[in-house]
């Protein structure tokens, strides 16, 4: 039997980007009420999983509506340090089917993800927020008006933390989603399963590589993001029905390893799963929320998570502290973008899963092919690139046809 029972106004479960944003945002703009937040993990804030990519200020600016972007731009500018970019990256090389298609601009910083969370972290504490690594929830269930959840404590054994306000942010699926039912969850091809490691590889300092080879990455793409010291961040990404049809993401991804003259070793490869199916159909039920991957803010056409994360914690958090409707808010900004990337990772899922088939788009016009991935890759809200999109949808299906 259970006696020990913590409680707090509100309880975040995750670490992460969104989890740590949030705590700061409530802590540091008047929430009123106590705020816990406790991660699984027993480093602040280790492993990294992760390519560690982020845009530039002014990257995405002429790409995505303007209310987004501004809060893009105050996420960016609340947590991104000088000290935490370990490289600046100004081009895009692109890389399908072992064709070199060329590079294009592509203003991006190498960051050290674990030191900016820290920070995020250690701000948060001077805040008054009570943090607590190595504790995993275990589950969660509804209680008068609020929710109590089972956690267990590398420190202490098992106890309970009973809370007025519940936040998922511990990835996906969340232990808050499927302690509550909040969602329908996703489908087997809406999940990648991402490789990440270091690897030495004679690439350009200022060039991120993407690898676009259903071979290589069947689903979605590999990459290679310079460090600017002779490193790189490497990894793939393979949809989670093919892994799960005995497609083991370790084997391609070293596979990938071998093709493009990395030297990694097998052991230092890290996994986990990145929801790719746009977000999830609810937010939230009754004072417990999700965000950040838990309610899939992952953009499906290029994998970026870290920004879309603290995107959706600084939505909740505005929500929390002035009153909003969260839901209302991710609706108006967040999802548009959203569901324009799901509809174009849909175009090109033919693509994505046939080598074949994407040998055939690029003999037809591979101009066209390059410019639909750089537009994706930087989650472009144009008219021209949604038509680029229609139009492509229909030549993948001629292509299918008469190949």
């Amino acid at each position: 039997m259970i006696n020990v029972v913590i409680k707090t106004d509100v309880l975040i479960i995750g670490g992460g980007p969104a989890g740590s944003y949030l705590a700061r945002y409530l802590v540091r703009n008047g929430f009123n009420g106590d705020v816990m937040l406790i991660d699984k993990k027993t480093v602040i804030y280790a492993p990294i999983i992760c390519g560690e990519l982020l845009p530039s200020e002014d990257l995405l600016k002429p790409w995505i509506n303007r209310g987004l972007y501004e809060v893009l731009l105050t996420t960016m500018r609340e947590t991104l340090r000088r000290e935490f970019i370990v490289n600046e990256i100004k081009w895009l090389r692109l890389v399908i089917n072992d064709h070199d298609i060329g590079k294009l601009p592509f203003r991006t910083y190498l960051i050290d993800k674990g030191a900016m969370i820290r920070n995020v972290i250690e701000d948060a504490i001077n805040g008054g927020a009570k943090v607590r690594f190595g504790v995993a929830a275990i589950r969660c269930v509804g209680k008068g008006d609020g929710y109590e959840c089972l956690v267990h404590d590398r420190n202490g054994g098992e106890y309970v933390i009973s809370t007025r306000t519940l936040i998922g942010a511990d990835a996906y699926p969340s232990i808050v989603d499927l302690s509550l039912g909040i969602t329908r969850g996703f489908r087997a091809e809406d999940l990648i399963i991402a490789t990440s490691a270091r690897a030495r590889g004679k690439y350009a300092d200022d060039e991120a590589v993407i690898v676009m080879d259903p071979g290589i990455a069947p689903g979605g793409f590999a990459w290679i993001f310079p460090r600017g010291d002779g490193m790189h961040n490497i990894g793939i990404g393979v949809r989670n029905n093919v892994a799960w049809g005995g497609g083991n993401p370790l084997n391609y991804h070293m596979l990938f390893v071998r093709r493009y003259s990395l030297e990694s070793s097998q052991r230092s490869v890290l996994m986990k799963t990145l929801p790719v199916g746009g977000l999830l159909n609810r937010y939230g039920l009754s004072n417990a929320y999700l965000i950040g991957d838990a309610v899939g803010s992952v953009i499906p056409t290029n994998g970026a998570g870290i920004n879309p994360a603290m995107i959706t914690a600084h939505l909740l958090g505005e929500s929390l502290v002035h009153g909003g409707d969260y839901a209302a808010s991710m609706n108006r900004l967040f999802r548009p973008l959203m569901d324009r990337m799901f509809m174009f990772r849909r175009v090109g899922d033919p693509l994505l899963m046939s080598r074949e088939a994407m040998e055939a788009a690029l003999k037809v016009s591979s101009g066209f092919v390059k410019d639909s991935i750089y537009e994706a890759t930087l989650s472009s809200m144009r008219t021209s690139t949604l038509i680029k999109f229609l139009i492509g949808g229909v030549l993948i299906r001629l292509i299918n046809r008469f190949a």
